[in-house]
């Protein structure tokens, strides 16, 4: 019996029968050892109470509810599947319930909605509308717009603006669909339309914010806009601001109706600097781009000479170099148009004459020539640059001598110097006195150097021929923006050769005569990117004005037969042009409109031929 029941229940769970003292004791008595013979026999009342005490173990003691206690066992066995199903059961539930579903998803779920409030009369955005809704607070742009990331379900919304009845309503956030809600706001005062240009250009200028009478409005595309104002009153002033863009204060006319009084201008941020004769002094001024807020920045000291001062500017025109002869002493003086601060970058000795190279980037090259150095002696022409960010001043190259006096002399002297795409590119050539000869041997360089004297290269020698005495000249000529020609007398008969020199090569050009070394070639004003290129040329004894890429070709005719001549960049946008000598002008770049009178000027003398690199030099 005894193996049944094993069979029928288990060793162990025999072995954890319900503990009773009376039935432990009986059982000990009961079942002997493995080795008794007696245990082949149980009483049949042991047996009764085995049976009993299985059953009892098999039922865990159930007492009341026993199905449920039994389901419950079942379902706590299956519980990695019964747990999850419950819940989603339960959740599904919840979900089917509107009361509860939002709420629930809310927690998870947001979706982008788009409301838009339009004016009930003219259909025109309402701009700088204040927007609440679920706690948080918008403003509508100039499409009358604001996209706001709700939690799904139903939200509270407030719409207010000065001079426009307050809107209360709700907007129902789906799950399916993106939601756009439309509003019609219900104007209190004047709806006045207005409009706002590009005062260079005239184009259109979207996001202008007008501001009057604590009423605010931003222009669309079309640059237009509806400011609502109090009803009483003909006019009220207003302020124009934009980024980019200088304020401007106006005078707006209360009217529904579209009139040119309510179109306005403003113009893009920035100074031009240019030299003023106005004071009676040779002045450094600069004045916005529309000629308002001319302030002077460097007083000239009463000493400046009229055929030798000279202004030129940076590309980002961050920087002016400045030659001019102050206190009696010529010099080349810095200003930093971040606080128009100057510096004297070299001069203040009376026997030194300055030539100006130009800008590359922001270091500013020039030449120094000291009288006080004769022939023989080095050092009487240097090339140098200075770096405007850092204040470091760089010697580039100095002239060398030999000989021993006045009828005993060799030189070497700078030709022109072109600045080309971050190179210095100029011609060293020697010169001699009659007797002794100290030509032979020698050779004229065509030389490369960096702004901040690096890398510093002969590009090619070109040796004296036999039978040159006095000199021996190579000359550069630069015919587009990052091109030049090398013009190398072949000995006393007469005739040249030529080279090209480009993107750092070298090479004879057979093509090339005379007559292509003496064709005036345009100057071309780099753009302050590089991308373009800005040049006139003339055609019945007037300029035509082009713009073209960086390498001066490609060009797009902005102006026929005009009496204006380039005098610069500012920024991509716009071009600066001069007229009759003394008026300076700004235009955009693709000639869409006349150009516009920024100032009266002082033209120096002085011109700088071939120099694309700043502005201010032709």
């Amino acid at each position: 019996m005894a193996d049944e029941l094993k069979s029928l229940l288990g060793d162990n769970e025999l072995d954890t029968a319900p503990d009773s003292t009376d039935t432990t004791e009986s059982t000990q008595q009961a079942v002997p050892t493995p080795d008794n013979d007696a245990a082949r026999s149980v009483e049949p009342s042991h047996e009764k109470q085995w049976k009993d005490n299985a059953t009892d173990i098999q039922e865990s003691n159930p007492g009341k509810f026993p199905k449920l206690k039994k389901w419950a066992r079942g379902y706590w066995a299956k519980k990695k599947w019964t747990l999850p199903l419950t819940l989603f059961l339960l959740l599904a539930l919840l979900l089917g319930i509107p009361l509860t579903r939002y709420p629930i998803l809310g927690t998870i779920m947001k979706k982008d909605t788009s409301i838009t409030v339009m004016d009930s009369v003219t259909d025109q955005p309402v701009t700088d509308a204040s927007i609440t809704v679920a706690g948080s607070s918008f403003k509508t742009d100039n499409h009358g717009r604001v996209m706001a990331r709700l939690k799904v379900g139903k939200h509270d919304v407030t719409i207010t603006k000065k001079y426009y009845k307050t809107y209360k309503s709700s907007v129902f956030v789906g799950i399916m669909k993106t939601p756009s809600v439309s509003v019609k706001a219900v104007a209190t005062g004047r709806q006045v339309p207005l409009m706002v240009t590009d005062y260079i250009t005239g184009r259109a200028l979207e996001n202008a914010v007008i501001t009057a009478s604590g009423s605010s409005a931003k222009t669309d595309k079309q640059g237009k806009a509806t400011l609502v104002l109090a009803a009483k009153g003909t006019d009220t002033k207003a302020t124009i601001t934009r980024d980019g863009y200088n304020d401007n204060p106006v005078n707006i006319l209360i009217t529904s109706r579209d009139v040119t009084t309510n179109r306005f201008t403003i113009t893009p941020t920035g100074k031009v600097y240019f030299l003023s004769n106005l004071s009676g002094k040779i002045d450094v001024v600069k004045t916005d781009l529309d000629g308002k807020n001319r302030k002077t920045v460097l007083t000239g000291t009463g000493s400046e000479d009229t055929n030798s001062t000279a202004l030129l500017a940076s590309r980002n025109w961050k920087y002016l170099a400045l030659l001019s002869k102050r206190d009696g002493k010529q010099g080349v003086y810095l200003i930093n148009t971040t606080d128009d601060s100057s510096t004297n970058i070299d001069g203040g000795n009376a026997s030194a004459s300055f030539t100006l190279v130009g800008w590359s980037g922001d270091t500013f090259v020039y030449q120094i020539q000291r009288a006080n150095v004769s022939n023989w002696q080095p050092g009487a022409q240097t090339l140098k640059s200075y770096d405007a960010p850092s204040g470091k001043l760089f010697t580039l190259d100095q002239s060398q001598a030999e000989g021993t006096g006045t009828a005993d002399y060799g030189y070497t002297n700078f030709s022109t110097v072109s600045l080309l795409n971050g190179e210095v590119v100029y011609t060293k050539n020697w010169y001699s006195s009659s007797f002794p000869d100290h030509m032979a041997g020698k050779s004229s360089s065509l030389i490369s150097v960096h702004p901040d004297s690096t890398s510093k290269k002969t590009i090619k020698d070109f040796a004296v021929p036999a039978g040159v005495t006095y000199g021996y000249s190579v000359n550069i000529s630069q015919y587009e923006p990052y091109g030049l020609y090398v013009q190398v007398p072949n000995n006393n008969d007469g005739t040249n050769t030529y080279y090209g020199y480009e993107n750092g090569t070298v090479a004879l050009k057979n093509d090339v005569t005379d007559d292509t070394w003496n064709k005036v070639y345009p100057t071309y004003l780099v753009s302050p990117t590089g991308k373009q290129s800005f040049w006139s040329d003339v055609r019945d004894n007037k300029n035509t004005l082009f713009v073209g890429n960086a390498e001066g070709a490609n060009g797009k005719q902005i102006a026929t037969l005009s009496g204006y001549t380039p005098y610069g960049w500012y920024s991509d946008n716009y071009l600066l042009v001069t007229k009759g000598g003394s008026e300076l002008y700004v235009m955009p770049t693709d000639g869409s409109k006349a150009p516009s009178k920024l100032t009266d000027y002082y033209k120096p003398q002085l011109t700088y031929r071939g120099y694309g690199g700043g502005y201010g030099g032709i």
